[in-house]
């Protein structure tokens, strides 16, 4: 009962979440809602419900402190695995929720094809196994070439974007690597099939209150779980009240799950400015790697 209310609340059709505003949005000068400015998102909660809490779609407050116990050790772990990264501020469950998933009901992901548990065995935690006789064997994002921000995904790691709208284009610059995406709302056409991208290509609209995002046209050669480089991510942004938006997105990808997928979690106001994400200075972390790859060659002889 308390899992099935839950989702009933946060998986809203798109005529349903235009309409649960609590609040009269701030708008723009040309009447659309106003996105624009500093945002940030971050949550521990985790993307799937760990096995250990199924059935379970929110915790107590006593139950979530438990919890959390283990889930910080295990986001410590993490994090040193990735060199230099002691500004990871592991805080809190979004809502006491035990899954991003909000959509299917068990907050899990589908079940994948054999694409795409291939795609996470080569391209998704795989990239830890992989071999670095050079930087360029090393994943993207250890290299500072790119973040991680088609689809938004609260993770630990606090997340800073700011949001620029016009009547024609909302962008969104994030701190992470200094991405920037720009969304034309004009109805233009997309790139020709063969114009395949890292983050792929981005189109909006309005749906009365609510900026509906669609993003195709990815390159095949980085995955969100197993997703295939033909996957469809719709974002839905809604300006719940003055200090948050509302956010979910869903991932259409019969190639590599059994059925779609949709995550939702809060964007809350943010103080900026963004700061240059100088990734590279003082980043010790791809010599290191390479170096201990070789110590570990050492060893084998």
């Amino acid at each position: 009962m308390q899992q099935t209310a839950l989702v009933g609340l946060l998986v809203l059709t798109p005529a349903a979440f235009a309409m649960a505003q609590t609040a009269e949005a701030p708008r723009t000068p040309w009447g659309a809602p106003d996105l624009s400015g500093y945002w940030e998102y971050r949550s521990t909660t985790p993307l799937e419900r760990p096995a250990e809490l199924a059935g379970r779609a929110t915790l107590s407050p006593e139950e979530e402190a438990a919890y959390l116990v283990e889930r910080h050790a295990a986001i410590g772990r993490e994090r040193d695995l990735q060199l230099n990264a002691d500004w990871w501020q592991p805080g809190g469950l979004t809502d006491g929720r035990t899954a991003l998933i909000v959509d299917p009901p068990d907050g899990r992901l589908p079940a994948r094809t054999p694409a795409g548990r291939e795609r996470v065995r080569t391209l998704d935690v795989g990239f830890r196994a992989r071999t670095a006789d050079g930087p360029e064997d090393r994943e993207r994002y250890e290299r500072c070439i790119m973040g991680r921000t088609v689809p938004l995904m609260a993770v630990s790691p606090n997340r800073l974007a700011q949001i620029f709208q016009t009547p024609d284009y909302v962008a969104i610059l994030h701190e992470q690597n200094s991405d920037l995406r720009i969304v034309p709302l004009d109805g233009r056409k997309r790139p020709a099939e063969v114009v395949r991208q890292w983050q792929g290509t981005s189109r909006g609209r309005w749906e009365g209150d609510t900026l509906v995002v669609e993003t195709v046209g990815f390159n095949g050669k980085w995955t969100l779980r197993g997703a295939g480089p033909n996957v469809r991510y719709v974002e839905r942004f809604r300006r719940a009240d003055a200090r948050s938006l509302d956010y979910q997105f869903t991932a259409h990808d019969a190639e590599s799950f059994a059925r779609s997928w949709t995550v939702a979690f809060p964007i809350t106001r943010a103080t900026g400015p963004l700061f240059e994400n100088a990734c590279h200075e003082g980043n010790y972390s791809m010599p290191l790697i390479l170096r201990g790859a070789r110590a570990q060659e050492r060893e084998r002889r």
